[in-house]
């Protein structure tokens, strides 16, 4: 992918999507609600009756704390779904697509206060500009103190493969880019001759960086945290709500994981602790285990250490044995 550095979205996006999977970049094929749903490979109960079942909705945060509990106890058993970097209204689809699917006891979301800003857009097509990955998801807002979702036109790679090979399936889907996808910004995003100039190529990244930041700030301010005025703050929030009362409809245990990656302080956990503290949710939140500010406690990908997770995945698994029989 270095040579790809500073291209368009769109030149990198068909230089990796092939005809067939085996001709397609493998990152591209990941993430999607179609293939997230997939129960084939998933498990749907425990293999001992002893066992207690965990169903976990996320991204590669939450992945980690899944294995570190699979370490930790021999008596946890865990059906894991998600997509990279996924924002929250990914792993909100997928845990609604696979509702009544499984008999998990405890049902697990994590969310990443940096993928937040995923939820004013509907793709991770633009948002990762050096590393596209066309996987869709939903957008839900609150409209007249319902939730309501708004369902993308492509959800499988099926579709997104057709689609670009399609000149007028592709230019009507550009268009549904440029009024939901906040990261789509034309200069970007279209493939042309000057794919090929290194100069155009070096400021088309720092433009992608100037533009990601300007995103984010819609929604998070580094000092004050997240913009509960926003219409995706507050979905976010209603979801939370959503989510455990479904959870518990279901006699399950609805459990939060509240990853406060380096950089956001406890601004996640301040922006959801009125829902969490009013419907009596069980959450991990990572700021009271391992600090923001310390990079110790950080590789350089940006993802905890082994050790950090570890400790978030204990006090995870103390709310689980505490709270396994209460949903």
């Amino acid at each position: 992918m270095y040579l790809e550095y500073g291209r368009s979205v769109e030149g990198k996006i068909r230089r990796m999507v092939g005809k067939t999977d085996d001709t397609t970049a493998f990152v591209t094929t990941i993430g999607w609600l179609e293939r997230g749903d997939a129960d084939d490979n998933k498990l749907t109960e425990v293999t001992t009756p002893s066992n207690t079942l965990v169903a976990i909705y996320g991204m590669s945060f939450a992945q980690h704390i899944s294995e570190q509990l699979s370490k930790l106890s021999s008596s946890i058993e865990i059906r894991f779904l998600g997509g990279p970097s996924a924002p929250p209204n990914h792993s909100y689809a997928l845990y609604q697509l696979g509702r009544g699917k499984h008999k998990a006891k405890v049902v697990a979301w994590g969310i990443l206060a940096s993928s937040v800003v995923g939820m004013t857009t509907m793709t991770s097509l633009n948002k990762s500009f050096e590393y596209p990955s066309p996987y869709t998801y939903p957008k839900y807002r609150v409209v007249n103190s319902d939730l309501q979702v708004q369902y993308p036109p492509i959800t499988s790679m099926a579709d997104f493969r057709a689609t670009l090979s399609d000149q007028k399936k592709w230019s009507n889907y550009v268009d549904y880019l440029k009024t939901e996808d906040s990261y789509y910004q034309p200069f970007l995003f279209h493939e042309s001759f000057i794919d090929n100039l290194a100069t155009v190529r070096f400021f088309r990244r720092s433009l992608s960086n100037r533009y990601n930041k300007k995103v984010i700030a819609s929604i998070y301010q580094s000092d004050t945290g997240f913009r509960p005025d926003t219409v995706e703050i507050k979905a976010l929030q209603m979801m939370v709500a959503e989510f455990a009362r479904q959870v518990r409809e279901d006699n399950q245990l609805p459990l939060l994981m509240l990853f406060n990656n380096q950089g956001y302080s406890d601004h996640l956990y301040q922006t959801l602790s009125d829902v969490i503290l009013k419907y009596k949710i069980p959450t991990m939140s990572s700021h009271n285990i391992v600090a923001t500010d310390n990079p110790k406690n950080f590789m350089a990908d940006g993802h905890f250490t082994p050790s950090a997770d570890r400790k978030m995945a204990e006090e995870t698994l103390k709310i689980i044995v505490t709270n396994e029989n209460i949903p």
